[in-house]
């Protein structure tokens, strides 16, 4: 569980530290996954990959199935499909957190790997992690939490998350957008100190959804790749979906398999 001092400062800032969750030996098999994954030698249908075009502004190149080996994937989802990272997604520290965040019934809006290779790597604009565009339905009480893991060391030199602690208290400033207003930029960020949440390979920290956030381009020769899971009350659903089929299951009742996920994998 979190402590009384980390879940202190996470309700004050927006963020908290975990450290390395995974043993070594575990971290080191995400990494190899990670690879394994990105260079095709593992594949899983349902897999969404959007390769990196790079730049000083924002903007996102098509996104779609699996484009070839490379190491320039800027965003994979659909990380859930996948027994090595399945068993990190469901790690008991994790367990624990939500628990402690959302509740006992928890799904996943997204589970993905992101990326910044070197010497690349796209602008992301301060935003929140949020609103229509995610065509969610309202579960009253109900909180989103990310938790990131750095599969690279994350600096500021390679882009990392900076963040405005304490800007998850502004609540939802755009409905619409993810991305904030010039007006909302100048009230809230410009004037307010920024932290660069930098982290060793394998340490994880937890991202309150609302907070305002950014990343750079990438200026090092070092990638900054990343695992990113947003976590949710179970209960949510599109709301463009008639049938209100559930997100994956990540912990409670019909929660993922990893077991079936291996099977599916030799099968």
């Amino acid at each position: 569980m979190l402590s009384e001092e980390q879940l202190a400062q996470y309700h004050a800032d927006g963020y908290v530290r975990l450290g390395q969750v995974a043993t070594d030996e575990g971290f080191e098999a995400l990494m190899r996954r990670t690879d394994d994954i990105t260079q095709g030698r593992v594949r899983h249908d349902g897999m969404w990959f959007q390769l990196d075009l790079g730049g000083d502004e924002y903007k996102l190149g098509p996104g779609g199935r699996f484009a070839g080996p490379s190491d320039e994937y800027r965003k994979i989802e659909g990380w859930e499909r996948d027994p090595v990272y399945l068993a990190y997604t469901q790690h008991p520290v994790f367990q624990d957190v939500t628990n402690e965040l959302i509740g006992d019934s928890v799904s996943t809006y997204r589970c993905m790997f992101m990326n910044k290779p070197p010497h690349k790597g796209t602008v992301l604009p301060y935003h929140q992690d949020g609103g229509e565009g995610w065509g969610l339905s309202s579960v009253d009480g109900a909180d989103f939490v990310t938790i990131w893991t750095a599969i690279d060391p994350a600096t500021e030199a390679n882009g990392c998350v900076e963040a405005v602690p304490g800007s998850h208290k502004l609540g939802l400033l755009s409905r619409r957008g993810h991305v904030v207003s010039e007006e909302h930029k100048r009230e809230h960020v410009e004037d307010h100190p920024s932290v660069f949440l930098e982290l060793n390979a394998g340490e994880v920290v937890v991202l309150h959804n609302l907070l305002l956030h950014r990343s750079g381009v990438n200026g090092s020769d070092i990638a900054r790749r990343g695992y990113s899971v947003c976590y949710m009350d179970g209960a949510i659903h599109r709301t463009a979906d008639p049938d209100r089929k559930p997100f994956p299951m990540i912990f409670g009742s019909d929660a993922l398999s990893v077991a079936d996920a291996e099977a599916r994998m030799s099968a």
